[in-house]
Order: C-alpha cells, then structure tokens, then sequence
C-alpha cells in the first residue's frame, strides 16, 4: 500500500500533471471570460441588429417544442470565439519555440563549424611536424 501511495506521489508531482491541473483552471476561468464577452457584448449588438431586444429570447415554435435558436447561436459564439483565442495562443507559442529552436540549431551549427576547423588546425599541424 505504501508503494502505491508513492507512487501516486510521484505521478501528482510530476510536471504534467500540474501543468495539466493549472491549464485546466485557466481554461474554466478563460471561458467564462469569453462567456460574458459573447453574452454581454456580442449578443446585445447583435440584437440590436436583428430587431430583437434579447437575442437569447430567439425561440422557434415547432408544435409543442421550443427551438431556443438564440441561445444556441450564442453558445456556437462562444465556441468559436474560444477556438480562435486558443488558436492564437497556441500559434504564437509555436513560433516561439520555432524561434528559439532556429536560436539553437545556429548556435549548434557554429559549434560543428568550430571543431571541424580545429581538427583542420590540428590536422594540418601534425602534416608540418
């Protein structure tokens, strides 16, 4: 039991899952941000433009059922709007990381030059000796 306990240790402190944990809080927190944007700030022009006073009031009437329309666009909204800043977020990483990856293959690739130079050097040292 002790091992187990141990082990389920280790694996909570690993770095992924914190990680995990921490971007998982960030997303909820994220998406209520979004959430207000598109429900306080989206949906009240768009209101404005179709005519409706509350656009989440937008229901169709199929017999018995009511289609809440609205709500649903606004919830595609939200989803779209969300995907995008994600999106963004995670080309802007990319190009980073592509950034400095290009950083280190220079550096790298000065290194091989330098030694490859020095075995010349040294190459051509033992030639004259």
């Amino acid at each position: 039991m002790r091992n187990f306990i141990n082990e389920f240790k280790d694996f909570i402190m690993r770095g992924n899952v914190l990680d995990l944990a921490v971007a998982f809080i960030m997303g909820a927190a994220f998406q209520t941000v979004v959430t207000s944007v598109v429900d306080d700030l989206v949906m009240p022009l768009i209101g404005i433009i179709t005519g409706s006073i509350s656009f989440s009031t937008i229901v169709w009437h199929v017999g018995s059922a009511n289609i809440k329309i609205g709500s649903f666009i606004g919830t595609l909204i939200t989803f779209l709007l969300t995907s995008f800043a994600i999106f963004l977020i995670l080309k802007s990483i990319r190009k980073a990381q592509s950034l400095a990856k290009k950083d280190e293959d220079e550096e790298e690739e000065e290194e091989t030059e330098l030694v490859v130079l020095q075995e010349i050097r040294d190459a051509l040292a033992e030639k004259k000796d």
